[in-house]
């Protein structure tokens, strides 16, 4: 495996890079105190800047998976910056945009993931439902066929991008089918509910959505499935996002820590001249250069339609994400009584590490998945 990137590649970074001028670093410290109209205000301005530099289109369309890699060279510089605004993207344009792409052939839904890779709207994906005991479906949502029209009823929760987005994507139960049906916000029915204040991800806005008796013609509903492939391709699809995410913020964190450790004194000499902190900033950077070994790795299988790409992606994810959370500890006694100060890059760090092991397919899912493959393939 060549472990350097091609020019095409370096091309993708290079562009990517240059949309994070001094204008756009300021537009990131607005960010996590923004209220929703500023952050949509925020997310719109960098959705131009990435659509004018191509990143946008990155893995959606024909052919999507064999632009992963060319895609994750592009996504590490917006993971390390902003773990909000890079989510927020994401799940605009490779979850909704891709799927979207992917799954419908209506000319009205080819018109919205043009109108997302020029970054012109930001897009949703409602899948999590409210939990209820004894529930024997995934899906509860419900949608059911009216003249040229499905109807869309149901609950979503935990909605990224919800207060914001322009559409979004949800999925829903038709006779026992699978439908996706693209919901314009500001339709009739469509109510968003208060933004949700989470623990890490300050500059993401996250909501839970009610859909009453939405009418959402045909061309915009992609299935009905008879299978469960476009939630498999969402979920394989955040899993990747996520574990980029946790790369990004291990290497925000550590160069951090590095930085603090090389110019602030503790006991009289440099923090950095102390070999237990030596030792944390060594033991940081391994987990940094493993993490995104395994990442690209997952990446490459992905693009390569490998039979283990499902594993190999739930193995960078666990990992990369309880790597994270290691990091950001190691940070936290690194910076001592300023890493605990509201704001400073360590607490930030050791409240967004979380959301990652949480979220997509948890660490303790994505273990039983491993070990389930490990038993197929390894049968005693």
């Amino acid at each position: 495996m060549n472990f350097d990137w091609t020019d095409e590649e370096k091309e993708v970074k290079k562009r990517v890079a240059a949309v994070f001028d001094q204008e756009a670093l300021q537009e990131l410290e607005r960010l996590e105190s923004a209220d929703l109209p500023e952050l949509k205000g925020i997310f719109k301005a960098f959705l131009a800047r990435f659509g004018t530099a191509g990143y946008l289109s990155l893995g959606v369309g024909p052919g999507a998976g064999h632009e992963t890699l060319k895609l994750m060279a592009g996504q590490e510089d917006p993971a390390t910056l902003s773990s909000s605004l890079y989510l927020g993207i994401e799940v605009s344009a490779r979850m909704f945009g891709g799927l979207l792409s992917g799954f419908g052939g209506s000319k009205a839904l080819q018109e919205i993931v043009s109108s997302v890779t020029r970054g012109d709207i930001i897009g949703g994906v409602a899948v999590t439902e409210p939990a209820e005991p004894q529930s024997r479906s995934d899906l509860r949502t419900a949608a059911w066929s009216e003249g040229n029209d499905y109807v869309v009823s149901g609950q979503k929760d935990f909605v990224t991008n919800g207060p914001i987005a322009d559409f979004i994507a949800v999925a829903a139960e038709s006779d026992g089918r699978l439908v996706i049906a693209v919901v314009d916000t500001r339709q009739e029915g469509v109510i968003i509910g208060p933004r949700l204040g989470t623990l890490g991800y300050h500059g993401l806005a996250v909501a839970p959505v009610e859909l009453h008796d939405v009418r959402v013609s045909k061309d915009m509903v992609v299935g009905p499935f008879d299978n469960r492939s476009p939630l498999e391709f969402l979920r394989l699809t955040e899993d990747l996002v996520l574990t980029v995410a946790s790369v990004g913020l291990i290497k925000r964190t550590v160069f951090a820590a590095k930085e603090y450790a090389q110019k602030h004194e503790r006991s009289g000499k440099p923090i950095f001249a102390h070999q237990e902190v030596r030792f944390k900033v060594a033991e940081m950077l391994t987990l940094y250069q493993t993490a995104q070994l395994l990442a690209y790795r997952s990446g490459w299988a992905y693009s390569m339609s490998d039979p283990e790409t499902a594993t190999l992606i739930h193995c960078a994810k666990v990992f990369s994400a309880e790597a994270a959370e290691k990091v950001a500890n190691m940070a936290m006694q690194i910076f001592a009584g300023q890493g605990y100060v509201t704001g400073n890059i360590a607490e930030k760090a050791y409240r967004d590490s979380k959301f990652a092991g949480l979220a997509g397919t948890s660490c303790e899912k994505a273990r039983m998945a491993i070990a389930d493959d490990l038993l197929k393939r390894c049968p005693a």
